[in-house]
Parts: structure tokens; C-alpha cells; sequence
């Protein structure tokens, strides 16, 4: 199994390329790889190829790479988009990270009326190197993208199309697989609402109830922002893939 590393100008190199910086130095002193080795490179939306390292200079560090046929992989049949409260300090990279490898496609950060944490300085860059980490350990040709924040009034009045679910987090929600796997019936966007470990207020459950949305339950305890949304987020995701074939390359990939 080759090492992936990210390539975000994949699209437009052609059969050279080198790696610099924080990626470079992944690729020599945390994996230890060395001229002859071969990895994949991948972009985050959807190119890969094949590499070989062809030559490891030190000052400045760069890997330099030859690159042979590209492929193109398909995006998923149906988007997964995480709209979450933040949980607090590193438990959001926690998040970030394994909601990643379990397959989400987007994440929007949500102000609640008891939300805890907001977006900060440097929070996107942050989240962008956890991402990137997070699909070369996974093997995702598709980073998540990474929308500005809103509220849930803002959430609410998004406009969607037909094919897109909405389903909310909630202890006292559904709890029977049939009837949430029936929900999911065509979709082609799912938007998985996460509220903050205070529970959503009486006011904010007024507004959903005005709304198509199924209520989720996942256990009988209250669960931490991260540990709800990398539930949610594993039981769609298989429930998606038990009834669709998932990401192949395209046809004509080069």
C-alpha cells in the first residue's frame, strides 16, 4: 500500500513535480521515504496518480517526483454535510479527523443559543492540515470543503434541492434503522445537524419543528459535540453505502 501525500496543482503537472515544506517533510522524516520509493499523490478533489521519488534534496528540502498516469475518481453519489456546533480546543480536530475518514464531503460550523466555541484566527488553516492529514491517512481523493459559519436561522432558510435530508441529532429522536434508511431514499445531499453539548434550546427546537427534518437519536446518554457527529456520521454513511456503489474512477481518466 503506497503512502499518500498531497499535490494540491496535481490537475496541471504533467509528469514532474516537487514536493516542498510540510509535506516534504512528512514524506522524508515522518515516513521515511527515499528515492525509489513509490507513493500516491493525490490533490483533494478527486486526481491521483502513481509517483516515484526521484531525488530527495536536503537544502531546502524537497522530494522531487515522477509521476505517471493520472485518474480522476468520481465524487460521491450523495453528499454528506456535517453542519456541527464547535466542541472545544483540539476535541475539534478530533472531529475533523475522523469524520474525514468516515466520509464526509462538507463541514459548516453552527452558532447555537448554548454553542461554547466559535471559528477563531487560523481556525481554517488548522482544520485545512487536519483535513489533508486525515484523507492521506483514509485514502479520500475528496477533501472536504470548509463553508463559513452560521446560525441555525441561517441553516434553516438554506435554500436546497429537491434530493437533500435533513437530519438532526436529538436523544429522544428516531431510533429505528428502517425508518431513517427510508429517509435517506434518493437522496443526494444529507445534512447532518450536530448541536452543542447543552442540548438544543426550546426556541431552536420550535424552528426545526417547522422544518423536514428527521430527529436521530444515538444512545440513551448525552454525548460530547464530536463523539454525536462521528455517530451520525458512521451510521448515514453506512447506510448510504449498503444500498450504493461508491466513488470509481472515471472513464477516460488521465
Amino acid at each position: 500500500m503506497s503512502h499518500w501525500l498531497y499535490l494540491p496543482e496535481l490537475a496541471s503537472t504533467d509528469t514532474a513535480a516537487v514536493l516542498e515544506d510540510a509535506e516534504a517533510a512528512h514524506a522524508v522524516r515522518a515516513r521515511r521515504l527515499r528515492v525509489g520509493d513509490v507513493v500516491c499523490v493525490f490533490d483533494g478533489a478527486g486526481r491521483t496518480a502513481a509517483a516515484r521519488i526521484s531525488e530527495v534534496i536536503k537544502r531546502p528540502l524537497e522530494v522531487h517526483l515522477t509521476l505517471e498516469a493520472q485518474q480522476h475518481w468520481a465524487p460521491p453519489a450523495a453528499r454528506i454535510h456535517l453542519t456541527s456546533a464547535l466542541p472545544k480546543g483540539d476535541r475539534q480536530a478530533t472531529m475533523l479527523d475522523m469524520v474525514t475518514q468516515l466520509g464526509v464531503t462538507d463541514f459548516t460550523p453552527v452558532n447555537f443559543e448554548r454553542s461554547v466555541s466559535r471559528v477563531g484566527a487560523g481556525s481554517q488553516d488548522r482544520w485545512r492540515r487536519v483535513l489533508i492529514e486525515s484523507c492521506k491517512q483514509s485514502q479520500q481523493p475528496w477533501m472536504p470543503l470548509v463553508h463559513f459559519p452560521m446560525d441555525l436561522g441561517e441553516w434553516i432558510s438554506s435554500p436546497t434541492d429537491d434530493g437533500v435530508v435533513n437530519l438532526v441529532a436529538h436523544k429522544e429522536g428516531e431510533s429505528r434503522n428502517a425508518v431513517i434508511e427510508e429517509s435517506l431514499v434518493g437522496a443526494k445531499q444529507v445534512r447532518l445537524l450536530v448541536g452543542p453539548e447543552g442540548g438544543l434550546s426550546e426556541s431552536e427546537l420550535a424552528q426545526l419543528d417547522h422544518t423536514q427534518t428527521t430527529m436521530v437519536s444515538l444512545g440513551g446518554g448525552v454525548l460530547r459535540v464530536e463523539a454525536a457527529a462521528v455517530a451520525l456520521t458512521a451510521l448515514v454513511t453506512r447506510m448510504l453505502s449498503d444500498s450504493r456503489i461508491g466513488s470509481r474512477p472515471d472513464k477516460g481518466s488521465a
